[in-house]
């Protein structure tokens, strides 16, 4: 096989095998797709590489001993130090790249001794007639094939994969939060929803920033600031019909834990009173206070601050919020401060 096809082959196994489009680990498989042909002085390897080729070339004959299972288990081995540095991604590339390329040359007319240090001859289709031979039409076809092949993996792991490219179309609400699970911790995820509004039976269309997930729910934002439970709990707000998920710009998360004794809720929330900002857990109002707990709002909207028989739920709710409702009260509890910062 040419040069060329070997690499495609590389990259386009480990792209779907290992569902990437990183290009530092399908350079890596390209590049190891080249090393079996180290084994002949003509190749480019064994140009680069002649002394070792001149080796190899007086002990072994050409696709023997590079072109195997054995010479790939070698590879294996002699790569573990880039799992040690926690460059997975590179050892999948190398030792997929590097069987894909001797394997290609199993469809050629004289295959390779792939269960070496035994000389017999894997070659595949049993057919001579149907096997390849280097820079035929038939290789070319076959370059274009894989190209292709190679290209569509590219679009569908850059999407995510394939099960989500599946669920994009689809308009799931697993789908959905599947997406926002993976990339909220390093990506803006904002949603596209059709469906109904639960109170109002209204027609939903429209965008959404999403913030937080809540028992299998979406809990989103819309462009005023009021929040949403989309799902199909009795609790949701907006009943999706269609929702598809889409990743935005990167961000940066910082998150801090509250303990609160006895003390002003203000004193603790005030610190922290700046756009995205997300504040979640329980508080326990001081009994002589808790007549200035000062909670509303429409039933139309997610509330973000609930009162349960005298403690406090709080569910990304914003700092501003927070004063608001509870800034003049004693209260003893737990709370979850997140900020997101778009880079």
């Amino acid at each position: 096989m040419l040069t060329a096809t070997h690499a495609a082959l590389a990259i386009a196994s480990t792209s779907l095998l290992t569902g990437t489009a990183d290009p530092w680990v399908l350079g890596t498989a390209a590049l190891a797709s080249q090393i079996p042909d180290v084994d002949t002085s003509g190749s480019v390897p064994g140009r680069i590489f002649h002394p070792v080729s001149r080796w190899l070339e007086e002990r072994f004959p050409h696709r023997s001993a590079t072109h195997s299972f054995f010479a790939t288990g070698l590879v294996a081995i002699a790569g573990l130090p880039l799992l040690l540095l926690r460059w997975d991604g590179q050892y999948w590339g190398l030792l997929i790249g590097y069987w894909m390329g001797w394997f290609g040359d199993v469809f050629s007319k004289s295959g390779v001794a792939a269960f070496f240090p035994h000389q017999a001859r894997l070659v595949i289709p049993g057919n001579p007639k149907l096997r390849l031979s280097t820079g035929s039409k038939a290789e070319s076809i076959v370059l274009g094939i894989i190209v292709l092949v190679a290209i569509i993996s590219f679009n569908i792991n850059s999407s995510g994969g394939i099960m989500r490219s599946f669920d994009q179309v689809l308009g799931s609400q697993n789908g959905a939060i599947e997406i926002y699970q993976r990339e909220s911790s390093r990506r803006q995820v904002t949603v596209s929803v059709e469906g109904r509004h639960t109170i109002t039976q209204q027609a939903v269309s429209g965008s959404y920033e999403v913030i937080s997930t809540i028992a299998g729910d979406l809990l989103v934002r819309d462009s005023q600031g009021r929040l949403y439970r989309i799902g199909d709990s009795p609790e949701a707000q907006i009943a999706p019909e269609k929702i598809n998920a889409t990743v935005g710009k990167p961000i940066a998360l910082t998150t801090r834990e509250l303990l609160l004794q006895d003390q002003p809720v203000r004193e603790a929330i005030a610190p922290f009173a700046q756009p995205n900002t997300f504040v979640s857990g329980r508080l326990t109002i001081d009994p002589l206070d808790r007549d200035a707990v000062n909670l509303h709002g429409s039933k139309q909207y997610f509330q973000p601050i609930q009162e349960f028989n005298g403690s406090v739920e709080l569910e990304s709710a914003s700092p501003i919020e927070v004063l608001a409702a509870l800034g003049e009260v004693y209260a003893t509890g737990n709370l979850i401060v997140r900020s997101v910062h778009v880079q």
